[in-house]
C-alpha cells in the first residue's frame, strides 16, 4: 500500500500537474490526498494528466475563494468506495481495502489556524472517531505540531500542543513516525521550519500492515514536502541473542543451557567466544520453546475441558479420576495464561502497576506501538535518504564506533576533580576478566 499527502499550495499553479506527475511515477500511490488546492471543481481531465492509470475516483471540497480546498483520489482497483464523509476541515472516505474483509476510513485533512477553530476541529475528528469505530487512517496539513523539538525558529505554544496531543491520545491514533526531512513545510522568506504534516492510524491498521512507515520526499514547488505512508519490510538479517524468560521455566532448560554452554566454540577473542556461546544457547532454547506454540490453542483446550467438567458436576458427582483432570486443566490453564502474559510483558519492556494485572491485550497492542516506533525504515545521508540494510547498519557502527573512540572531553568525567577516587585493585581486574563460572 502507498498513500501520499502533500499541501499543494495551488493546484493550478504552473508546473505543479508536472511535479505531480513526477511524484506518481516515482510512487505508484494508491491514495493521494491535496491541501491546500486553492480551486473549485476538478475536471477529470486535470487529473488524468498526473495520474497516468486512467481508472480513479475523487471527492473534493472546494477551496473558498482562494483559501484552502482538498482533494482526495484513490485507486477504485485497490480501495472499494463504499461512502464520503465531509466536515468543515476534512473529506474522508469509508470502504474496503482489496485483500481485507474489514473497513476503512480515510481522512484527508487540512487544519484551521485559529485557536478556537483548532479545538472544535480536534472535537469534530474524536467524534468522528467514535461514531465509525474501524481503522482509520488520517493524514494531511494539520497545522500543529506536537512539541517544541517540531519547529525550528517559529512561534511555539505549549498549550496549543497540548489540545493537539489529548485528541491524539483520547482516540487511541498511533503518530507514525516521520523519516526523512524532520520538517516537511518550510517558509523561505523567513527560514522557519515545521512539522506539520503526518500521517495519524488507528491501532487497528497496524494489525494489517505492522510494518507501515512514513517518510518525506523532496520539496519542489510548494512550501511543504510531500509525505508517503507505505508498506516496507527491512531485512536486517538474523536478529541478535535475546531469550524470553519464559523459555528458561520450561522443562530441561537447566540441563540444556549447562550441555550447551561446555560445547567447544570458534573464535579467538573472548568476546567473540561468548558471543558463540550465547547464539549455541539461544538456538538450543529456541528449539525448546517449540513447547510453547500454539499457546492460545492450548488455553483454550484446557478452558473447555474444564468447563465441561464444571457442567458435569453440576448434573452428578464426579469420580476422584474426573476430579483429578478438572482439576489438573484447571491448573495447565492459569499456567499457559501466566506463560502467554509473561511473553507479552517482556516484548513490552514495560512494567505493569498493578502486581498480577494480565491485560494481554493491553502489552499486545504497546508491542505494536513500540515496534513502529523503533521500526528503522532508511537513514539521511547528507542529504540523501537510503533504505538499504547494509548502509544503515555500516552506518550505525560508525557512528557508535567514534563515540567510543572520541576522547573524553575536559570535565566530562564526574570523578575528575576529587581526590579520593578509588581505582579496582589488580586482583580485582583479574577477576572481571576470567571466565565464568557457576559461582
Amino acid at each position: 500500500m502507498a498513500c501520499i499527502s502533500l499541501n499543494i499550495r495551488g493546484l493550478g499553479v504552473t508546473g505543479k500537474v508536472t511535479w505531480l506527475k513526477k511524484i506518481y511515477n516515482s510512487n505508484c500511490p494508491i491514495i493521494l490526498g491535496l491541501q491546500e488546492t486553492k480551486c473549485g471543481q476538478s475536471p477529470d481531465s486535470l487529473i488524468d494528466s498526473f495520474w497516468y492509470n486512467s481508472n480513479f475516483n475523487f471527492i473534493q471540497k472546494d477551496a473558498i475563494r482562494a483559501s484552502g480546498g482538498l482533494l482526495l483520489i484513490w485507486d477504485p482497483s485497490t480501495f472499494i468506495y463504499e461512502s464520503a464523509i465531509e466536515g468543515e476541515f476534512f473529506i474522508a472516505i469509508k470502504g474496503k481495502w482489496v485483500g481485507f474483509d474489514s473497513e476503512m476510513v480515510i481522512i484527508n485533512v487540512y487544519g484551521p489556524h485559529s485557536h478556537r477553530k483548532k479545538l472544535m476541529f480536534w472535537d469534530e475528528l474524536s467524534r468522528l472517531i467514535d461514531s465509525i469505530d474501524i481503522s482509520h487512517i488520517i493524514f494531511g496539513d494539520f497545522n500543529e505540531v506536537r512539541s517544541k523539538s517540531e519547529r525550528l525558529n517559529c512561534f511555539f505554544k505549549q498549550s496549543w500542543a497540548d489540545n493537539f496531543n489529548n485528541f491524539i491520545d483520547k482516540s487511541n491514533l498511533i503518530d507514525i513516525p516521520l523519516g526523512g526531512k524532520k520538517y516537511p513545510r518550510l517558509c523561505l522568506k523567513t527560514m522557519k521550519f515545521s512539522k506539520l504534516d503526518r500521517f495519524l492510524v488507528s491501532e487497528s491498521i497496524l494489525k494489517l500492515w505492522p510494518n507501515i512507515s512514513s517518510k518525506s520526499l523532496d520539496r519542489d514547488l510548494s512550501d511543504h514536502c510531500p509525505i508517503i505512508l507505505n508498506n516496507s519490510i527491512v531485512n536486517f538479517g538474523p536478529k541478535p541473542t535475546r531469550v524470553f524468560n519464559t523459555w528458561l521455566k520450561l522443562k530441561n532448560a537447566d540441563d540444556i543451557i549447562k550441555s550447551t554452554w561446555v560445547t567447544p566454540v570458534s573464535g579467538n577473542r573472548p568476546d567473540c567466544i561468548l558471543r558463540n556461546k550465547l547464539k549455541n544457547v539461544k538456538f538450543e532454547l529456541k528449539k525448546l520453546s517449540s513447547q510453547l506454540n500454539n499457546l492460545d490453542n492450548k488455553i483454550k483446550s484446557h478452558l473447555d475441558a474444564s468447563n465441561d467438567f464444571e457442567k458435569l458436576a453440576e448434573t452428578r458427582p464426579l469420580t476422584d479420576l474426573e476430579k483429578d483432570n478438572w482439576i489438573n486443566n484447571r491448573m495447565q490453564h492459569i499456567e499457559k495464561e501466566k506463560q502467554k502474559s509473561n511473553m507479552f510483558k517482556q516484548k513490552a519492556r514495560i512494567k505493569w502497576h498493578l502486581e498480577g494485572d494480565e491485560n494481554s491485550k493491553y502489552f499486545h497492542n504497546y508491542i505494536k506501538r513500540r515496534a513502529n516506533k523503533n521500526n528503522i525504515c532508511g537513514i539521511s545521508l547528507n542529504g540523501t535518504w537510503s533504505e538499504e540494510p547494509n548502509t544503515i547498519k555500516n552506518e550505525s557502527l560508525k557512528y557508535f564506533e567514534s563515540l567510543f573512540r572520541s576522547k573524553p572531553r575536559k570535565g566530562s568525567c564526574p570523578f575528575e576533580n576529587e581526590p579520593d577516587r578509588i581505582y579496582i585493585s589488580r586482583e580485582d581486574n583479574l577477576i572481571l576478566e576470567s571466565q565464568f563460572s557457576e559461582k
